[in-house]
């Protein structure tokens, strides 16, 4: 885990942790450099407001972006609250933010396709393919209607890589602080109404943070299954057992009071907080790619 104090400029957008994941209000804050124009930061707000009410989300809130060659994708999420399992769904954006449309899941063999291109860049089409064409063999009748209707192309869609990029990206970067949500006994996800923000030494300890879905770990799963563990906090599984080790960087300004997150696996990722404040923002603005040679780098 690598921790430093740099001077940093962040903007101090509310979001409380108790009736959104993330602000939509962040949608107006630099990460790693990057942000939305006027124009895209206008139509993502309305837009969001109209698929909450159309769709009657709970929530919804601005994930980030993905850049393309030719065009690029702004993505929105919608975590289900209540259960452990923290059902979320994912939204795209193909013109800067006037309309989203639902990504829908993919099956196993598209997640194993979209393994193949962990080098290559999107190019910005939901409908474009990955591969070739599929060439009609020779002396096969094409006139055959039956036989053109059981012929399914299944090359990769740009759609379906997006959502297994998206969902992967997601499962290793969701951190919220830890003591912001709470374990009910009857195992619902609750804000956590004692949650008064993070101390000063608490806002660089990587122990201070935890991730925001179905808990994988087994120990943290021999927590939730303890009676004793009611109403409790230590429920999610931290980052501090991420892999590769120093995945993680943290970073604090001079003054000890804004801190910095980011997720070295994947660039572009930004998690920003304030001490003593409840609200908190993140995003991820990039290319979609991981950074394969981390492991080499730390």
């Amino acid at each position: 885990m690598y921790i430093s104090t740099l001077p940093y400029f962040l903007f101090n957008i509310h979001a409380h942790p108790g009736r959104k994941i993330m602000s939509t209000q962040a949608i107006g804050s630099s990460y790693c450099g990057l942000a939305l124009n006027m124009g895209q930061r206008m139509a993502v707000k309305s837009a969001l407001l109209k698929l909450k009410l159309q769709e009657k989300l709970k929530c919804i809130s601005f994930w980030g972006k993905i850049i393309g060659t030719e065009k690029d994708y702004l993505i929105a999420v919608s975590v289900m609250p209540g259960k452990l399992e923290f059902l979320k769904k994912f939204y795209v954006s193909v013109d800067n933010g006037v309309s989203f449309s639902e990504l829908r899941e993919v099956g196993e063999d598209a997640w194993n396709k979209s393994k193949e291109l962990k080098f290559q860049m999107f190019k910005g089409n939901l409908q474009y393919k990955y591969g070739s064409n599929p060439e009609v063999e020779e002396g096969e009748q094409e006139d055959d209607e039956e036989e053109k209707k059981e012929k399914v192309d299944e090359r990769l869609s740009e759609e379906e890589r997006l959502f297994c990029t998206v969902t992967s990206i997601d499962r290793d970067t969701c951190i919220v602080p830890k003591g912001a949500y709470l374990l009910t006994p009857t195992s619902r996800v609750i804000c956590n109404p004692q949650f008064n923000g993070l101390t000063v030494s608490g806002s660089t300890d990587p122990s201070s943070y935890v991730l925001m879905r179905k808990p994988e770990e087994h120990k943290t799963n021999v927590k939730i299954k303890c009676r004793g563990y009611c109403n409790s906090e230590d429920f999610l599984d931290g980052i501090t057992n991420a892999t590769p080790k120093g995945v993680w960087s943290i970073l604090g300004d001079f003054s000890g009071m804004k801190v910095t997150i980011r997720n070295l696996k994947w660039s572009g990722f930004e998690f920003h907080t304030t001490v003593g404040d409840t609200y908190y923002e993140k995003a991820y603005f990039g290319y979609g790619l991981a950074n394969e040679d981390l492991s080499m780098m730390l």
